[in-house]
Parts: structure tokens; C-alpha cells; sequence
């Protein structure tokens, strides 16, 4: 198991980066602490997410470890993929395009993402209000708004 902790980034702050294999990413979370030193991998993932959370990309496309998700987490996750760029779905516009009526388990896969960012969780909202975010609200609110989508 490979780990680094990168520089903080705007917006979500340090980020720790796991890799079982050292070719793909299978976590990544915000963390408190020091950056580690990186290779080629994590080096790799961290100019695609400072460059996305700098405004200069809309799509970020990183190897990806999805061992340990269930069939149903990964399908969430494709369906959030989906979302573009600057927009939202509803929990239930997730789950009518998944035809699937779990809304609730959809908003538990979409809290257990693994990979914030690349597949958009934040862009995932309820149908009243800004719904969940593993990472507060407040990160959700600042990641759309650099999407140019105000809550």
C-alpha cells in the first residue's frame, strides 16, 4: 500500500492519495498534516486536481482502483461521471436515470465515494436544498461555485 499526502490545494486542503498497486488510485481523502513525497503517480493526480481546482480543467480522468466497491456503488458512480460540468442532478434524478428507486443507498454511495472530484458527488444535490457532503457543506458550496453553479 502506497500513500502521500499532497500539498494543500484551494478549496479541499490536503488531500491523502492511496494506491494498492502503485498504478491506480483506490482513495482519496482530506486529511490534516505535512505533504509526503510523491511519485510518479501521485505526482500525476496531483497536477490533474490542482489543475482542476484552479479552473484550467473540467474533467479529471485518473487510474482508479475500484476493488472493494459493491456492483451498486460503482453504478453510482458512473451515473454521477455523468453529471456535467457546472450542473447538478437531484438524488432522485440520479436514481430515475439508474432506474432505480434506492434513493436513500444513492445517497449512501454518494457519501462513501472514494474518489471526491472525480466521480462529482458534489454535484449531487437533494431536491430541496443542497443535501450531503462527506466533506461539509461549505467545501460543496465553494467546489459548485467554482463550477459557476451557485447553491
Amino acid at each position: 500500500m502506497l500513500t502521500a499526502i499532497l500539498p494543500s490545494l484551494p478549496i479541499v486542503g490536503i488531500l491523502k492519495l492511496t494506491s494498492r498497486d502503485g498504478k491506480t488510485i483506490s482513495n482519496i481523502e482530506v486529511v490534516k498534516g505535512k505533504s509526503t513525497g510523491m511519485n510518479p503517480l501521485f505526482e500525476s493526480c496531483f497536477v490533474e486536481l490542482k489543475n482542476y481546482l484552479d479552473g484550467k480543467k473540467t474533467n479529471l480522468e485518473l487510474p482508479l482502483d475500484m476493488k472493494g466497491l459493491t456492483t451498486f456503488q460503482v453504478k453510482v458512480l458512473k451515473e454521477m461521471k455523468k453529471i456535467p460540468y457546472g450542473e447538478v442532478r437531484s438524488y432522485g434524478e440520479l436514481a430515475k436515470a439508474m432506474k432505480s428507486k434506492a434513493f436513500q443507498a444513492i445517497g449512501n454511495a454518494c457519501g462513501k465515494n472514494p474518489f471526491m472530484l472525480i466521480y462529482p458527488c458534489h454535484r449531487v444535490v437533494g431536491t430541496n436544498g443542497p443535501g450531503g457532503f462527506a466533506h461539509g457543506l461549505k467545501m460543496k458550496s465553494e467546489l459548485l461555485k467554482l463550477e459557476g453553479f451557485r447553491l
